[in-house]
């Protein structure tokens, strides 16, 4: 599938994620939208994009959010040997509404950004 095939508005933040069914060592969120994400892990490992996975995120402190944990089916991997990259579709999570205040507050976030600029 095509790395890039969002339609909804991401938005950065370094957050924590951890899929402990996938790598042992946690990665980092990269950007988020509301109805996925993308993940990257400093280490190489097979993904199984048929599965779905629990992350667990550590959302970064400028959005204030506290840890949530999420069930996500990947759309795409790319794996160049030393780093794995992974889009994710968020499915329906126990999660799910932090994610969303997790989005919304990052979305906020980056208008004030644009305002004060």
């Amino acid at each position: 599938m095509n790395r890039e095939n969002r339609h909804e508005p991401r938005f950065r933040d370094f957050a924590r994620a951890v899929i402990e069914e996938l790598c042992p060592f946690p990665g980092y969120l990269e950007d988020v939208s509301v109805t996925g994400c993308k993940v990257r892990f400093a280490h190489s490992f097979d993904v199984d994009i048929d599965r779905e996975y629990t992350l667990a995120v550590q959302p970064g402190i400028k959005a204030a959010v506290k840890e949530f944990v999420l069930t996500v089916k990947p759309e795409w991997f790319q794996n160049d040997g030393e780093n794995v990259e992974i889009g994710f579709t968020v499915l329906r999570s126990p999660g799910a509404r932090q994610f969303i205040n997790y989005v919304e507050t990052l979305a906020a976030l980056e208008e004030q950004e644009l305002q004060e600029a």
